[in-house]
């Protein structure tokens, strides 16, 4: 198992050093989504999610739609969310990048990479996930930035990217859970210089399979059911993966009748509510007995984003 965690975290780390190389204004989003998971293939391993793409005061759940002409901006903060999976073990990351290179595009990015620094500092087995909360926004508010209150990190199991716990970004004197030996976590600090809460946005790219069913009389949508989870399993998709799959000109209505017969859910892009620039540092760890192992490792490419 954890050579399969190892193998992923590597391959994560390598997409996200060749983020770096080609993300550079006046590029296309597309390409840039394309290129990033090609590269998860060529190592043998699979996407554990789409190449999140997510901009400014986007933080999270943003992706290449079908045609999409979007090119990266001359200025902001672009984030970069890498997933890989060996065998359904999950490694998941971040980064961002500072298009323009403006101070507050680079304290905002330090912020958030500093608040990761600290809580994988303090994780370790019977730690409570709520004191890693504390920590990561003590690290944040000490910067004079926000954290994202209503995102955080979370438990990863085989095939299930979101597998119950989660690692809060506040404090919250009301979580009890604790870290547990042979545990699977990603965490992910957000720094704002909004008030520090996501909404959902105006569209949706990301998609997950939620149950799997017939519907009556109804043979398209069970037969795009079952690409799904054979291609998929239960981790999330794209809406531009299954048009390449199936090259059907209909296939984003297909999804939406998928979502509401609820077979599967959507993951809209999620917006700051004051509209504030977000940053995202990530790593995903793995708890053992006497240590605590960074396996993507995001963390060193810090010196080469700023």
């Amino acid at each position: 198992m954890i050579d399969y965690y190892l193998r992923a975290g590597k391959i994560v780390h390598q997409v996200l050093r060749l983020a770096l190389d080609i993300v550079e204004p006046g590029e296309e989003i597309s390409s840039i989504c394309r290129r990033l998971e090609d590269e998860i293939f060529k190592a043998n391993a699979r996407p554990a999610f789409p190449i999140n793409i997510s901009i400014d005061q986007v933080a999270a759940h943003d992706t290449a739609r079908i045609n999409d002409t979007r090119i990266v901006p001359e200025k902001g903060i672009i984030k970069v969310d890498v997933g890989a999976h060996v065998e359904g073990y999950i490694a998941d990351a971040a980064i961002s990048i500072p298009l323009s290179n403006t101070r507050i595009e680079r304290e905002l990015i330090e912020a958030s990479a500093n608040a990761l620094r600290e809580a994988i500092r303090i994780f370790s087995s019977n730690v409570r996930l709520a004191d890693i909360g504390f920590a990561i926004e003590r690290a944040i508010r000490s910067r004079g930035f926000n954290p994202i209150v209503n995102l955080s990190g979370h438990l990863i199991n085989r095939y299930r990217l979101h597998a119950g716990k989660s690692v809060p970004n506040i404090g919250n004197i009301h979580m009890r859970e604790v870290v547990k030996v042979g545990e699977v976590y990603a965490i992910e600090p957000f720094t704002t210089n909004g008030i520090g809460e996501v909404v959902a946005g105006d569209y949706t790219t990301i998609f997950r399979l939620i149950g799997v069913r017939r519907i009556k009389r109804d043979r398209v949508l069970n037969e795009l059911t079952r690409i799904i989870w054979k291609n998929y399993d239960s981790l999330p998709f794209a809406e531009r993966w299954l048009y390449t799959i199936t090259n059907d000109p209909l296939i984003s209505e297909r999804i939406r009748s998928l979502e509401r017969h609820r077979i599967v859910m959507g993951y809209p892009i999620l917006v700051e509510r004051s509209g504030g620039v977000v940053a995202q540092f990530e790593d995903t760890i793995i708890v053992l007995e006497d240590r605590v192992v960074n396996l993507t490792k995001s963390i060193e490419l810090l010196g080469e984003v700023l």
